[in-house]
């Protein structure tokens, strides 16, 4: 008899482990999806003709290697709602396996320029990104969402620009749009 509850109990916890790892499969598809979504609108608001390659790092480890004055959790758990650091460490940690969908920047004529590519522009050896793009690059870092998706932080800006924008921009999803939310001073 004994024997049989631990088969039954062996069975509980394998389909518990599973409707886990099931359910963090799904959330890394939806984060996915939402951030290409998010992504790809601002290209267009900005009539973006060149982007630099997304680093691979979340915006919390960029964030503070740039600016480690910079209250970047504090910032992000406030704007997401983040209950508890290891809420918004949740939040932040899904973006880890981001990949990024080109198909709507190939449809929209829009360049994709590599750091290599930045590093001959730099040394002078190569001046065609010049040409290529005349109204800057536009940098991006992951987006981090709340936990419903409806709301997100987003870095990103023109590549040569000397100032960042701080806070970063939160945008909410509304009406099948995401609108950038202003901020009163």
């Amino acid at each position: 008899m004994k024997k049989g509850y631990s088969i039954i109990l062996g069975i509980l916890i394998c389909i518990t482990f599973s409707n886990c790892s099931k359910n963090q499969k799904d959330l890394k598809e939806v984060y996915n999806q939402k951030a290409n979504e998010l992504i790809n609108q601002v290209i267009l608001d900005n009539n973006c003709e060149c982007l630099l390659e997304i680093p691979s790092e979340p915006l919390v480890e960029i964030s503070l290697a740039e600016n480690p004055r910079y209250d970047i959790r504090g910032f992000l758990a406030k704007e997401l709602n983040a209950s508890s650091q290891a809420s918004l460490d949740s939040l932040v940690s899904i973006s880890k396996d981001f990949r990024f969908n080109t198909e709507t920047l190939q449809k929209n004529h829009v360049e994709i320029i590599t750091i290599e590519n930045l590093r001959t522009l730099k040394s002078g050896k190569d001046t065609t990104l010049l040409k290529m793009c005349p109204k800057g690059i536009l940098g991006f870092r992951k987006p981090v969402f709340d936990k419903t998706f409806q709301k997100a932080v987003l870095d990103h800006g023109d590549v040569f620009a000397s100032v960042v924008e701080l806070p970063f921009p939160t945008y909410e999803f509304k009406k099948d749009k995401w609108e950038h939310v202003k901020r009163s001073i």
